[in-house]
């Protein structure tokens, strides 16, 4: 009963919020979005643009990144899979359908956040986000069954989830030319962080307090992650009498777009586009592996006989690990490119993936650790970069919006997966070699892409 009294008051509370919050902020970019454009464009200096004392788009990148730190909700739920699986008497299989329902529902909610981005201020968004993951976190806690973390943490967490990735990956994009690696580089690392910072948390909190504490903390500092630094972020430049970082080197192929698209002309010209059609596939199947490592790869830890803490710790590494790859891959990137960082990243994958079925001990998952994440984190950078690179800003955060999609497709499969293969075999061998082979076609995906002039013939 407090269960169900407790998520009706959220919902409500929910709705009212966020209702208040889109109103307002609607409403000020319809009365304020054309004019501040025209006066943008009369205020910028030529002097000031290329002698900032400060560019605002570095305070933009802090923010973004701590947005980014809510992924952990969805990286991290593999600790709690043998707690639950001891509580409520469930196999393998049904607990980790829990992590492909809510990555189903970040995948719809992707695509939301992303068109949401592209229009109005994503202030807004990932306020509303922070309500749905934070509440639906800490009320999974309230769980007594099967259907109630369905809808709290599947349902309501996975939609709170959209923005960690949609958002940061395009709006960052929108602020630099220059150094645009790097940036992009800074804000993913936030992904990272706060798995690493979850993940030792509740890895702490789980054996002492129990599970069901571990969903209130993680909800409450996932909701402080979003809230507090979207004060802060600004969609574009322009909205702070700036132009992007490097725009007086502007060339062609920058990515730097005239203005936004029709919606559905965009849609339209993006699934009959091959290199976003790669791009999604490489997306897709690399969510696949990656959801089976981050669900599976604690409980397979555990299975060795390593204590809570200690398994708790490889999520955590991993995390900290991909932080120091995506700023590695951003430099990178500057230098050889996004499209050969991508084949790299996701080579490096393949190969800690394979390596993983002959871990026996903590020292031999640490190596793994290393590999995997360089990796992990490089490609997380890599392929927002190509796609800014490949289509363009303008609609950027439609894009990223569309492409983190598959992240959801990929992860419903994926954390189920390694699931049913465990329930069926006793082992995860072959769920680790399904995973190896999806990075293979994703390799082949990225190797295919290709600069495309998408975006300036329908423009």
């Amino acid at each position: 009963m407090a269960c169900i009294l407790g998520a009706a008051c959220y919902i409500i509370a929910i709705t009212i919020i966020s209702t208040y919050l889109v109103k307002k902020e609607v409403k000020a970019g319809l009365t304020a979005g054309l004019s501040l454009r025209k006066e943008t464009e009369c205020k910028l200096s030529e002097s000031q643009q290329d002698n900032p004392e400060f560019f605002y788009g570095w305070i933009v990148v802090i923010a973004l990144t701590f947005v980014g730190m809510t992924s952990a909700a969805q990286l991290t739920f593999g600790i709690y899979v043998l707690d639950l699986a001891r509580e409520f008497g469930w196999n393998r299989t049904l607990t980790s359908s829990l992590a492909s329902v809510n990555n189903l529902f970040y995948g719809i909610s992707a695509i939301i956040t992303g068109i949401l981005a592209d229009r109005y201020s994503p202030r807004t968004t990932i306020w509303a986000a922070g309500f749905l993951l934070g509440g639906g976190v800490v009320l999974s806690g309230l769980a007594n069954n099967y259907w109630q973390l369905f809808f709290f943490f599947g349902i309501l967490a996975g939609l709170g989830s959209g923005c960690c990735y949609s958002i940061p990956s395009s709006v960052v994009q929108k602020w630099f030319i220059e150094k645009r690696g790097v940036a992009l580089g800074v804000s993913m690392c936030g992904i990272g962080i706060g798995a690493f910072i979850v993940s030792l948390m509740i890895g702490y909190i789980i054996p002492i307090y129990g599970w069901r504490t571990g969903f209130f903390a993680e909800g409450v500092l996932l909701f402080l992650f979003m809230f507090v630094p979207a004060f802060f972020i600004v969609r574009d430049p322009e909205e702070k009498g700036l132009l992007p970082y490097g725009t007086k080197n502007n060339h062609p192929g920058n990515g730097l777009n005239k203005s936004q698209l029709n919606l559905i002309l965009l849609i339209k010209k993006l699934i009959s586009n091959r290199t976003f059609l790669y791009l999604y596939a490489n997306q897709f199947f690399t969510c696949i592996a990656l959801l089976i490592v981050s669900t599976h790869v604690v409980p397979f830890a555990e299975d060795m006989g390593i204590p809570k803490l200690l398994a708790a710790s490889v999520m955590g590494l991993v995390g900290l690990f991909s932080g120091v790859g995506r700023l590695q891959a951003g430099f990178v990137c500057d230098k050889i490119g996004f499209k050969k960082s991508l084949i790299i990243s996701c080579s490096m994958c393949c190969i800690a993936i394979l390596y993983l079925i002959t871990v026996k001990n903590i020292w031999m998952l640490y190596i793994f650790v290393v590999i995997y994440s360089l990796g992990y984190g490089g490609k997380a950078m890599s392929l927002p970069g190509l796609a800014g690179y490949s289509l363009g800003t303008g609609s950027l955060g439609t894009i990223m919006g569309l492409i983190s999609s598959a992240f959801g497709l990929g992860g419903f499969i994926g954390s189920i997966l390694g699931g049913w293969i465990f329930d069926h075999t006793h082992s995860y061998v072959w769920a680790f070699i399904a995973g190896a082979f999806c990075y293979v076609i994703a390799i082949t995906c990225a190797y295919l892409t290709k600069k495309e002039t998408l975006l300036e013939e329908i423009s």
